[in-house]
């Protein structure tokens, strides 16, 4: 039940960062912006993130100031890890503070760092063992149906969002080659009509130096 309890838990906690990641864009953007990478309401990074605080923070759990600091570096790794590999998967970024101060290559920066820090010991202290409680309740067959249509729908939506992300690269190559033999056309025209003037240009001044004589 162990693994069935982690999955319900990587999914709730993908759920509320989707939430609070999307909320909070909306509202500085001022209209509903979907910040997750999957089509559904889920943000796996936050998933993630929260099972490793819960699990590599185990021992400064009671310390404010530990479980403060520990967080902000286990969540800005993870964070800059994912940015990584999410741009060597498709060549598309999902974020970038390079404006924001205190940023490291636009991956991570110090605001969200200290953000993550606080929400690891919110987690940590409050909501996990509310969460805790709450799934004890569930009978066992019934988190184990729960965890498999939980499962499913995840799985599903990774597959069409991924296959439309690779859809997607596809054209965007496809478009950045017609670009660049667009732009070397354009290159060979400039040369021939440079080397066209030139020979004009020497042609006339040829002509006028005859008259003159």
């Amino acid at each position: 039940m162990a693994v069935i309890d982690l999955f319900l838990y990587f999914i709730l906690y993908s759920f509320l960062g989707w939430c609070c990641e999307s909320v909070y864009c909306s509202v500085i953007q001022r209209k509903w912006v979907n910040r997750g990478f999957l089509n559904g309401p889920f943000c796996p990074v936050y998933g993630f993130g929260a099972l490793l605080v819960l699990f590599l923070l185990r021992d400064v759990r009671h310390s404010f100031p530990a479980l403060f600091l520990s967080g902000m570096v286990v969540t800005s790794v993870l964070e800059y890890i994912t940015s990584v590999i999410l741009e060597k998967l498709f060549h598309m970024h999902w974020w970038d503070y390079s404006h924001m101060r205190f940023n490291l290559n636009g991956r991570v920066c110090l605001l969200n760092s200290c953000e993550f820090g606080l929400l690891s010991v919110v987690v940590v202290m409050y909501i996990h063992p509310a969460v805790v409680r709450m799934t004890g309740r569930i009978p066992e067959l019934g988190r184990v149906l729960l965890a498999v249509f939980l499962f499913l729908l995840l799985a599903a939506d990774t597959i069409v969002t991924v296959r439309g992300l690779l859809i997607m690269k596809g054209k965007l190559d496809d478009l950045t080659a017609r670009m660049a033999e667009l732009r070397l056309k354009t290159e060979e025209g400039r040369e021939k009509l440079r080397l066209a003037f030139a020979e004009r240009t020497d042609a006339l001044k040829e002509d006028i130096d005859g008259r003159a004589e």
